[in-house]
């Protein structure tokens, strides 16, 4: 029955390191080391083998749905190709894994679906060979598998594919690619970056990308150096690929490329372990679905069997509502306005405005501006011509600093690049937005106590999974991280926020919990900036939409007029909709 599924048997930090961290972050990171030599021998002979044979037309379908037995067990005479049974995985005061049971069969797409927190990291780490288990046992193909680091994994033919990118931003794609297996010329000794940049090329043809082999990756967008992060894992041959979001930060376009080559990888008999918030992807690919819940593991089911609502019951263990639909809005005095802005090759006369208690959505395809005109806004990009006024005052930011001085909030649409500081603890993270309030009055130090009261309003107010205040932010899950760098936004307690895409990578719970958070801000007088590439998001979120393209406001859409249709014949067609011009005919 659909919606239906059957179990599966089966101290005080000085302030001066604050500054450091702000000063280093980016630079490195900390585990980065762990996977680097061998996150490029993941896929690359892989996925040459898979460009020599066609998919199917059906893309394998009928195949796959005759698979499916209706209740997550296996056809008959199929054994598992993995076993997990029993595992439990334990951190100081937090038990991130409970006895979990898990299979996955050779040839299959297995989602692996649940909230921010409940354990599927966790669980993947685990197998990739970061973590090691509590009690438990792993089996792969019948033999225990007991990976103690991440090369043991890939020895065995289990390939991870990271949520959080692991890119050197100074070095080309190809060095990235190959990094720790460059090809050396025999006589010079140097690396031979004509083949590096050749096979580079290949990689990315198979993936059906074009991308620059000799461009630094640092100049790349999230959804190229994702696209990158792709390619390098997919150059080793492995049984089973592990994909843990791996279109979180992907346009349409990549997205539907990417199906296409897990579609590609299960016809060529691999495995693939797919992780993922979006379950419209979820129903696309998988063969059948595991829910966790709080680390635990709570159904199995073949995908035929079950549908959305059913799948977020599971994982919630609540009714939660899919699209959020904003309440009556009372819209209050101009916060914020531009007119004619000009930035550089990015933004070309921007006009806008945002009134108090209005949520106002930036749409479009990426690349349009939508970040850039944020970052305009918050003092990050100097604003070449045009004119800026907050609150019926003239405004022209030198930098962040004065932004947030004058109470606007900001969050950054990639929280690894530009916003964690994963080596310092939740309640560090929360209160670099309002250093001047939670300093001691003696000096610069910070006061322990008064960054507490910032954490326990905001981890009340968030829902913030986490130990206590000392706890890393970089231990948390996804979905937990983007909950403490919206508290960020929110802690100088402005009447500005500029939201650039609040629910990236953020599970169906949570989003409704931000959704629901936005529209009590507006409901007390806060204006609201967002953008967002989720059309549902966009949509059900704003109050209007504003659509961009080529660095410009093609669209402005109110009431009616605010379609999926029309946002996306404004972002890709040319074509020019504005709601206020279409009721003056």
């Amino acid at each position: 029955m659909a919606g239906q599924c059957s179990p599966y048997s089966g101290g005080i930090i000085k302030t001066c390191q604050v500054s450091k961290s702000l000063l280093a972050r980016g630079l490195t990171s900390k585990t980065s080391h762990i996977y680097r030599p061998f996150h490029t021998e993941i896929l690359k002979r892989f996925l040459r083998d898979v460009s020599r044979r066609p998919l199917r037309a059906d893309g394998g379908d009928e195949e796959r749905r005759g698979r499916n037995m209706g209740s997550g067990e296996h056809p008959q005479g199929t054994s598992a190709l993995l076993e997990v049974d029993g595992l439990t995985v334990e951190f100081p005061g937090i038990r991130a894994l409970d006895s979990v049971h898990f299979d996955i069969l050779p040839g299959e797409v297995h989602a692996l679906v649940g909230e921010n927190g409940a354990g599927k990291s966790t669980l993947l780490k685990v197998l990739g060979g970061v973590h090691r288990p509590s009690s438990g046992e792993v089996r792969l193909s019948g033999e225990t598998y007991r990976p103690r680091r991440p090369a043991d994994a890939l020895t065995a033919g289990i390939a991870v594919i990271y949520q959080e990118f692991n890119l050197y931003p100074d070095l080309t794609v190809a060095e990235n690619v190959f990094s720790g297996r460059e090809p050396f010329g025999r006589a010079s000794r140097g690396i031979r970056y004509a083949e590096i940049n050749r096979r580079t090329r290949e990689l990315f043809a198979v993936l059906g990308v074009d991308i620059d082999p000799t461009a630094t990756v640092g100049s790349l967008t999230v959804s190229e150096q994702q696209l990158v992060e792709i390619c390098k894992a997919l150059s080793v041959d492995g049984r089973i690929i592990v994909m843990d979001e791996p279109t979180a930060a992907l346009s349409a376009d990549e997205v539907a490329q990417l199906l296409d080559v897990v579609k590609r990888l299960r016809a060529e008999g691999r495995s693939i372990i797919y992780v993922s918030h979006r379950l419209d992807e979820v129903f696309a690919l998988a063969d059948r679905v595991t829910v966790l819940r709080d680390g635990k593991h709570i159904r199995t089911c073949d995908i035929a069997d079950t549908d959305p609502d059913g799948l977020v019951r599971l994982m919630v263990g609540r009714d939660v509502e899919a699209v959020f639909h904003r309440d009556e809005v009372s819209e209050g005095a101009v916060v914020l306005e531009l007119s004619g802005v000009n930035a550089g090759r990015q933004l070309r006369d921007i006009s806008l405005t945002v009134r108090a208690g209005e949520i106002v959505g930036i749409g479009g395809i990426a690349g349009a501006g939508q970040p850039e005109l944020s970052q305009v806004i918050f003092g990050a990009l100097n604003v070449d011509s045009g004119s800026m006024a907050l609150n019926g005052q003239a405004y022209r930011p030198r930098n962040p600093g004065d932004a947030m001085a004058r109470g606007i909030g900001f969050l950054h649409e990639d929280r690894k690049a530009a916003g964690n500081l994963p080596d310092l603890s939740i309640r560090h993270n929360l209160t670099v937005s309002v250093l001047d309030k939670v300093r001691t009055g003696f000096g610069r130090l910070l006061a322990m106590a008064k960054e507490n009261d910032v954490y326990a309003t905001y981890h009340r107010r968030l829902n913030i999974k986490a130990t206590g205040p000392d706890q890393l932010i970089g231990q948390l899950s996804g979905g937990n991280q983007q909950k403490v760098l919206l508290g960020r936004a929110l802690a100088p307690g402005g009447r500005l926020l500029l939201l650039n895409e609040p629910t990236r990578g953020v599970d169906i719970g949570a989003k409704a919990e931000i959704h629901h958070l936005i529209n009590d801000l507006t409901a007390d007088g806060a204006a609201v900036l967002m953008v967002s590439s989720d059309l549902p998001e966009l949509l059900g979120v704003s109050d209007r939409v504003y659509v961009m393209a080529g660095g410009e406001i093609v669209g402005h859409l109110t009431g009616p007029d605010r379609t999926e249709e029309n946002v996306v014949a404004c972002a890709t067609t040319g074509r020019r909709i504005f709601s206020e011009e279409l009721s003056q005919r």
